[in-house]
């Protein structure tokens, strides 16, 4: 084989730097980033002509973030995790390997829950591999059948993707990964030093270890098989780049509202400069420094001895400050507008034919997450399909594998306030009485919006509810979202 330089990068991955890591600062913005000022646009071009050090280090000293990036990730993980997921394996052929993995899928005592979590927020910032491996370190025997070594996940961002090669489908034909530094195994900071990459193809996994730089830089290789015959890593997209020679390049919410987000960090700061350079001062004229100082003591008048002095206060125009709060309002509309926040407010229809039938009109947000919980359901299966498949040595279909798996769709996007409200107006409806299910449904809505699915006040409750409401009225609940249409029970509303 040839040489191989494990630190060489791909072109995309030199291209994109930049924006994976402004996503995940705008994301989760440390103090020092912000402080430090490393997303704040100096005015000018950088020559004496341009802003001076004075005012742009002041301008660092008094940035805030105002951007509302980070809450509307929050949010979208916060809604699909409202409960967790459903997972049926009990006829499983595997169902003792998989009970094992979904309660400690690293092998340091993470759950499935935990796991899938995480990979929910990355997936929004910047996209996330999930790979598949062992704790294999030398060339394995040629059955993974074989092996004493337990498979375990590890989630991998694009700033840990060096290097990658893809198929017309944006699978990868093979990929190599950057593991990190080697960890002091104590704090002496024995065991220490060199840097790790790992390579997977169908067939091969290889393992770089670097040490030294330079002149005295040495790479270690060790190989070996894992016989699955496909690359092992899950891509957990949010979307995909429609750029025919970036199909390995995930598209998220992030890579929409960063932008914004910076361009509102670098309006904010001039709008506290501007705020602050509005501090009214004070011009005298024909008057000594003495008697300024005399002028400005609390509660003294005095009279200047020269008839032509003066002493007056001097206010700036602040109209541009105005305008550029006018800027940051439309920015955050923006923010709001991409984050499907605007016009929530879901619409009910009641209709008596051989029962009711109510039609929910999903919000486009509703159609988002009801997309990536789907996504969500897709990756994990065939995550653990290939668990599964490293654990027996052997490739495992989806079908023989017996996993399935549901992720929550029922979702709050109104406030409990504006649910109440909601109940209240509909039970002054003519005629409501004669489908009490209407009411139903907005109980139901309004119960989850004020406990947690699953808990137990929340299955006390609903037991009220359907206590009360009675089921004389037989309903059918039809969900409506960007052309697909799910038909289930009134407990998917």
């Amino acid at each position: 084989m040839a040489d191989i330089d494990p630190k060489a990068k791909h072109d995309l991955f030199t291209e994109y730097e930049s924006e994976w890591i402004l996503n995940t600062d705008i994301a989760e913005m440390r103090l020092a980033t912000l402080r430090g000022g490393e997303y704040l646009e100096r005015f000018g071009d950088g020559t004496a002509k341009g802003e001076n050090e004075a005012q742009y280090g002041l301008r660092k000293k008094m940035l805030l973030q105002s951007d509302m990036a980070s809450a509307l990730v929050e949010m979208r993980v916060s809604e699909l995790w409202r409960k967790n997921p459903d997972r049926k394996f009990k006829d499983s052929p595997q169902a003792a390997l998989i009970e094992e993995f979904i309660n400690n899928v690293d092998d340091a005592g993470t759950s499935m829950d935990t796991f899938m979590k995480r990979v929910t927020e990355l997936m929004m910032i910047n996209g996330v591999d999930v790979l598949v491996d062992t704790n294999a370190t030398t060339v394995a025997p040629n059955s993974l059948a074989d092996e004493d070594n337990r498979p375990f996940l590890s989630e991998f961002s694009p700033l840990k993707r060096f290097d990658w090669s893809v198929d017309h489908a944006g699978r990868y034909k093979w990929v190599r990964f950057f593991l990190g530094e080697d960890s002091s195994l104590d704090e002496d900071g024995t065991g220490a030093g060199g840097e790790r990459y790992v390579t997977y193809t169908p067939d091969i996994v290889r393992v770089y270890s670097v040490t030294g730089t330079g002149k005295d830089e040495e790479i270690n290789v060790t190989e070996m098989p894992h016989n699955m015959g496909i690359v092992p890593v899950v891509q957990v997209y949010w979307g995909r780049s429609i750029h025919d020679d970036q199909k390995a390049i995930a598209t998220s919410l992030m890579s929409q509202l960063s932008p914004i987000a910076r361009y509102m960090l670098n309006l904010m700061s001039q709008g506290q400069l501007d705020l602050y350079m509005t501090v009214a001062f004070f011009v005298a004229i024909g008057v000594t420094t003495e008697e300024v100082g005399e002028a400005l003591s609390a509660s003294c008048i005095k009279a200047f001895s020269d008839p032509a002095a003066s002493f007056s206060p001097v206010f700036t125009d602040v109209k541009h400050i105005t305008e550029k709060r006018e800027w940051l309002d439309y920015l955050s509309l923006q923010m709001l507008r991409i984050g499907k926040i605007l016009g929530l407010n879901a619409t009910l229809e009641g209709r008596a034919s051989s029962g009711v039938q109510v039609a929910v009109e999903a919000s486009p947000l509703h159609s988002e997450l009801s997309a990536t919980a789907c996504t969500l359901e897709t990756s994990e299966i065939e995550i653990m399909r290939l668990l599964v498949s490293r654990k027996i040595g052997s490739p495992v279909s989806t079908e023989d594998l017996g996993y399935s798996v549901d992720y929550n769709k029922t979702f709050t996007l109104q406030s409990t306030k504006s649910l109440i409200e909601e109940a209240a107006a509909l039970s002054k409806v003519v005629g409501v009485s004669e489908v009490p299910q209407l009411m139903q449904v907005l109980l139901r809505k309004i119960l989850s919006a004020s406990a947690r699915e699953g808990s137990p006040e929340h299955d006390e409750a609903l037991e009220e509810i359907n206590n009360f409401i009675g089921d004389s009225v037989d309903m059918t609940i039809t969900e409506t979202g960007e052309g697909n249409d799910t038909e289930g029970s009134a407990e998917s509303v």
